[in-house]
């Protein structure tokens, strides 16, 4: 009998995976992320004694790494995926993840998460994170491009995985971070194997009379 196909939208894939499994790294790791690293890895790992809020946390690839001088909360929609991680971890949604928040923080952390977020979504995970963020706190995130290889990722995740992934343009992402009560943002973009750019972080701060 031929076994009924599974449609993997989003990240509710990841309801089936194990933290294991999930660490695992592919060609995308060492084509996309690796090289992306060796910009992201060094700007948080200067954070120290801050209270941050990890969007998406995951098995804790970079939460380990913010964890080391820093007080750290993880918010995820699978919470299974981080068991091994020495934070609290709640279970929530980027769209709507400050109603389960009792604190405020100083960053609001996600990597690798807004790519399964639609427009509206994100915007409403950008007004989420200005929700729970002190005076003058920050959010901090990736961005799929797109530009260079950041389409061209999305459409081979549709297209090969099944996958529903979206990328942005510089511009669309600094209207929805006004439009969030944003402000002063810092645009680092992320580079892919060969310096292709594929993706960008964004580093922007909350208006204070938000």
């Amino acid at each position: 009998m031929r076994k009924a196909k599974i449609i993997k939208k989003n990240w509710e894939r990841y309801k089936y995976i194990l933290p294991k499994d999930l660490d695992k790294k592919g060609i995308s790791y060492f084509l996309l992320r690796f090289p992306s690293d060796k910009k992201i890895i060094p700007i948080i790992s200067q954070f120290h004694g801050k209270k941050i809020c990890d969007v998406g946390c995951g098995t804790g690839y970079y939460t380990k790494i913010l964890a080391k001088n820093n007080y750290v909360i993880g918010i995820e929609k699978n919470p299974h995926l981080s068991k091994n991680l020495k934070i609290k971890v709640i279970k929530g949604e980027a769209i709507n993840f400050s109603k389960k928040l009792r604190e405020k923080f100083d960053i609001v952390f996600s990597t690798w998460m807004t790519e399964y977020l639609k427009k509206t979504d994100l915007l409403c995970f950008f007004k989420e994170s200005q929700k729970v963020l002190l005076p003058q706190g920050k959010i901090i995130t990736t961005i799929i491009s797109d530009a260079g290889f950041g389409k061209f990722y999305t459409f081979l995740a549709k297209k090969i995985k099944e996958i529903d992934k979206y990328c942005y343009s510089l511009k669309d992402v600094s209207e929805l971070l006004i439009k969030a009560g944003f402000k002063n943002t810092e645009i680092i973009e992320l580079k892919s194997w060969l310096s292709i750019p594929w993706a960008f972080m964004i580093i922007s701060e909350k208006e204070k009379n938000k």
